[in-house]
Order: structure tokens, then sequence, then C-alpha cells
């Protein structure tokens, strides 16, 4: 709070500078910067109607810097409103055409829309810049593209690569255990959802996604431990419900 405080103290300031005589080019990157900022602050904090008005100022006074507009693409999609998420993020990667987070920004909004083949196009344009810091996010939804297209062994190998550049994501170790399903792998299928566990031990689709697996696998002690995790987890939940008549079946 006090940080944000700070922020719009100083961009009063800056607004008195910016009447008297005119902002300097630097000047109105400051005060678009403070937008900006803030603008990220409400977005985290869910606030979407307090992200837009922020970002949307940030653009306005300086158009020209990709984070604003990928941004506020993101405020955009938190809404709801793809077409205009879609149109700031194709702004944000003509200013800057190798821009990554724009990309997967755009390939999750693709996501939404079904486009997998365009969803895995512009995951593949983000792994074209070798200084992309977060490539899990690219693999990861690559991942997702091509389960749903029905190509689970290349969706497994998107999010080998995921799970490579972050041990500790979850939902790819989860994702992957779905796709080796699919291919009829339960044991490799089995170690990928606990390896979910393990980044996450409270996640409940894992546990339960386990638990029916080794019921399947004739695995009663496992499956038993599984369905007893996520009562304890969310016990209100309608997995919870279904683990508790699960625990009754095989006991």
């Amino acid at each position: 709070m006090k940080n944000i405080l700070k922020a719009f103290l100083l961009l009063v300031l800056l607004a008195g500078l910016s009447s008297c005589g005119g902002a300097t080019l630097a000047q109105k990157k400051d005060e678009s910067d403070i937008h900006y900022r803030l603008g990220v602050v409400h977005l985290n904090e869910g606030d979407v109607t307090g992200a837009l008005k922020e970002l949307t100022r940030a653009t306005e006074i300086y158009p020209d810097d990709p984070d604003y507009r990928n941004a506020l693409g993101l405020a955009y999609f938190a809404r709801g409103m793809n077409e205009e998420a879609k149109s700031e993020m194709k702004k944000a990667l003509e200013i800057k055409p190798d821009y990554s987070e724009a990309h997967v920004s755009l390939s999750a909004v693709y996501m939404v829309e079904r486009r997998w083949d365009d969803v895995i196009a512009e995951s593949r344009e983000a792994l074209k810049n070798i200084f992309y810091r977060t490539q899990e996010y690219a693999w990861y939804n690559m991942g997702q593209a091509y389960y749903n297209k029905g190509d689970y062994k290349a969706s497994v190998e998107s999010l080998k690569k995921a799970v490579e550049m972050n041990p500790r994501y979850a939902s790819a170790y989860y994702s992957m255990g779905q796709a080796l399903e699919k291919m009829n792998l339960p044991k490799e299928s089995a170690e990928a959802y606990r390896g979910a566990i393990k980044a996450f031990p409270d996640y409940v689709d894992a546990q339960f996604s386990l638990g029916i697996l080794l019921v399947k696998e004739k695995d009663v002690s496992g499956a038993l431990k599984a369905f007893e995790k996520v009562v304890e987890i969310a016990p209100e939940s309608e997995k919870a419900k279904s683990a508790k008549e699960y625990i009754k079946l095989i006991k």
C-alpha cells in the first residue's frame, strides 16, 4: 500500500510538471510507467477494471512500449474481451517481434478459442528467442494444444520440456499424466501424477487422478492413500464426494 501511495504522489507530481510548459519524452515515459505498474498491481489482485483503466492510460501516454500493450491485452483477456486482447498483444509484437511473452499471451487466448494450431505456432515463435526466461509456459501451452489435437506423443514431449525448464511445474506434470494415460502407459502416468503431487502436495486433481489410475491397476493401498488425501485437502468438494465413494468400494 505504501508503494502504491508513493507511486500516486509521484504521478501527481509528474502531472504537475506536464502542465507546466509541456512534458518531455522522458517525463511521459515515467508517468506512463507508473500507470503501468499500478495496472499490473490491480491485475494481480484481480481488480480487472482498475487494471484496464491504468493500463489504457499507460498506452495513451506512451503507446510504443510492448510491455504496456501486452499487459493491457492480458487485462482484456481477464475480462473475456478476446478480440481486444489479441489486438493489444499483436500491437506489442509489431513493436517487438521477438517478444516471447506476448507470443505466449496470444497463445493463451487461442487456447480458449480452441485454435490449437495457432497455439502451437505462437508457442514456437516464443521459443525462437533464446533469451526467453520462462520457456516452460510456451512448452506447456504447446503440450495442451497437442493433447487437444489428439497427438498425445507430441503432447508428452512438449510437457517433458516444460518440467525440464521448471521441475516445480505441477500443472505440466499433471497434464503429462493425462496424456500418458491416453497412450495406455499407466506406470509412466502414475509417475507423472506423483511428480505433480511432489511439486504441489495439495493438488486435488492430481491426487484424484492418481487414485483412479491405481484402482485400475489394482493397487488398493495406493488408491486409498490418494483418495484419503483428496478428502483431507478439499472435504466439501465434488472430488471429495467421489473419493469417499471409491473408498467405500475398495476398502
